[in-house]
């Protein structure tokens, strides 16, 4: 079987949503398939949702899931180097990782370990809304926990080039969904704690500007004499 290629800046984004003690096995790691020639990398803690397609061609492969905790060395790397890292699979079941220069040369290698098919992963993709997104002035309550590992998935993504990131409700008792409208290729979901429709979105007074009164015609600035 060909070396799987995928970019590290996707896997180390997805990898922000992992959640490496839970029972749940497919919350221990992070999901790799393949799609139109390309990885796409997905993985959720139950609560975030994260996933990122990689820029590289690669040959078509069986998805499979990697244990987080067991191949924390991969996800290290690849939260700080890159460009790409390549996973082959031995004949034996043995999964060799390698982290790639654009040249071919290569970096650091190591073992990874994967987690077994105790139960099929969740098909995430149904849990994504329509396009277009419909638009809604829905108010959104989000654990603040959540907020810190999607920006630091963010952060770690785009790098140094600057980027905003974009909730949108789709509506009630939907996901949010997380977009970063400068890097299309990296997206996912946030349950929210609470998806109110009838909460009026209103600033505090202290927040806004005070508004100026007209100055009245008793206390018109004199004009300059001539």
């Amino acid at each position: 079987m060909p070396p799987i290629l995928i970019e590290t800046r996707a896997l180390a984004f997805a990898s922000f949503a992992v959640n490496p003690e839970c029972p749940r096995f497919h919350l221990r790691g992070v999901r790799v398939e393949y799609h139109d020639g390309r990885a796409v990398c997905i993985a959720t803690d139950g609560i975030v949702l994260l996933f990122a397609r990689s820029e590289y061609q690669t040959e078509p492969f069986e998805p499979f899931t990697l244990n987080f905790r067991k191949s924390s060395r991969l996800f290290a790397c690849a939260r700080k180097m890159g460009p790409m890292v390549s996973i082959t699979f031995g004949p034996d079941g043995e999964a060799v990782w390698a982290l790639v220069r654009m040249n071919g040369t290569v970096i650091e290698r190591g073992f990874v370990e994967l987690l077994a098919a105790e139960e099929n992963y969740p098909e995430w993709r149904t849990l994504l809304p329509g396009n277009p997104i419909p638009k809604t002035a829905t108010p959104v309550d989000i654990w603040p926990m959540s907020m810190r590992w999607i920006c630091r998935a963010v952060e770690n993504y785009s790098g140094d080039v600057d980027c905003t990131l974009r909730l949108v409700s789709p509506g009630p008792s939907r996901p949010t969904v997380i977009l970063v409208p400068e890097s299309p290729a990296v997206g996912g979901l946030v349950v929210p704690v609470s998806h109110k429709t009838d909460i009026e979105v209103v600033f505090p007074n202290w927040a806004m500007i005070e508004p100026q009164e007209p100055p009245s015609a008793d206390n018109q600035p004199a004009e300059n004499a001539a």
